[in-house]
């Protein structure tokens, strides 16, 4: 297994890191003996790196990742996430010292473990100071609760006043930020993925199959296999700004273009989506969701993929993201500039 670091911490983690939002979720997601199978195979195959967090399946897919890692709980590092409701009350929420402390204390309790290896705040909150919670992440550090923390959904900006005001005022600092990132989501590349790189935070990047969209599961009319999570989520429909988001034409036409490519390179496009994503700047790990263990085998393959310069540049040009005005106009002035040495 080729370990790599995680972001500026000692911790070395694998490069496909198991996400278990499926786990303990009724219809699209696992249940409790599947999750395990899933885990189980996935430590056999070397995989170290578990991801999950207070809000997937209520609680229950801490519990179930706690289950899976007894016996084993020094080989494998365990990253869990806060800021999403437990229950009812104006204050069970948000990125604030008491939300916080409270939610990390449930799941060291549901993962029956002492210290969280990985504590990732799940998105900006607009309502806390950040030193209200860089102090509290801070705290769990020095009680011995927590060893590294994260951010996942943060933009350029939001990461990069955080890491400031932690160096200034000496609170620990953001080891990860965890983006949507893939071939077919590459907006992080325009402030964010940048940003990692100039202070050394790994990138964690959910969903690298686009919700399964590069997998090539989903028809032009919006149909999936039964139990898919963009087409079948229940009555509880959150995911219908997310279908509006992905089912366009263009990004339909992307993933004809990937399933060809990965065609004609004698592979699967769901190893060529995950491959592409291991070679992208700073990325540490790319988090797979798999439902099943025949699911994990396909997600696994990407680690026996190479990619030459050619493969990697025709997805790049043909994935591109449109360029923003600041990236046109910077550009332009630079390279002028940088002419102007020779």
């Amino acid at each position: 297994m080729p370990y790599r670091m995680l972001g500026s911490s000692g911790l070395k983690v694998s490069p496909l890191c198991l996400g278990t939002m499926n786990f303990g979720n009724a219809g699209w997601g696992c249940d409790e003996p599947t999750s395990l199978a899933i885990l189980d195979a996935y430590f056999e195959r070397g995989g170290n790196f578990v991801d999950t967090a207070n809000r997937y399946g209520g609680g229950r897919s801490e519990e179930i990742v706690g289950k899976a890692i007894q016996g084993r709980r020094e080989d494998v590092v365990v990253a869990t996430k806060c800021f999403f409701p437990e229950g009812e009350g104006p204050n069970r929420m948000g990125s604030t010292r008491k939300n916080i402390v409270d939610q990390a204390e449930a799941s060291l309790r549901r993962l029956h473990i002492d210290a969280i290896d990985l504590y990732q705040l799940h998105i900006w909150d607009v309502l806390t100071p950040i030193e209200e919670t860089l102090a509290a992440l801070t705290d769990l550090v020095r009680a011995g609760k927590v060893r590294y923390v994260g951010c996942c959904n943060f933009t350029g900006w939001q990461m990069a006043m955080a890491l400031e005001r932690a160096d200034a005022r000496g609170y620990e600092r953001f080891v990860t930020t965890q983006p949507q990132y893939s071939l077919l989501c590459r907006d992080i590349e325009h402030e964010l993925l940048p940003a990692a790189q100039e202070y050394g935070v790994g990138v964690l990047a959910w969903s690298p199959l686009a919700f399964g969209m590069l997998a090539g599961k989903y028809d032009r009319s919006g149909r999936g296999p039964a139990g898919s999570r963009l087409t079948d989520p229940g009555q509880d429909d959150i995911m219908a700004p997310w279908r509006k988001r992905m089912f366009h034409d263009r990004n339909f036409d992307l993933v004809d273009a990937v399933v060809g490519k990965a065609r004609s390179l004698g592979t699967t496009p769901v190893a060529l989506a995950v491959r592409w994503l291991l070679e992208q700047p700073a990325v540490t790990s790319a988090i797979i969701g798999p439902r099943s263990p025949e699911q994990l085998r396909g997600n696994w393959a990407a680690l026996d993929l190479e990619l030459d310069d050619e493969v990697l540049d025709a997805l790049d040009e043909l994935t591109d993201p449109p360029e923003t005005y600041l990236e046109f106009m910077q550009a332009g002035v630079n390279l002028r500039r940088i002419k102007d040495l020779d």
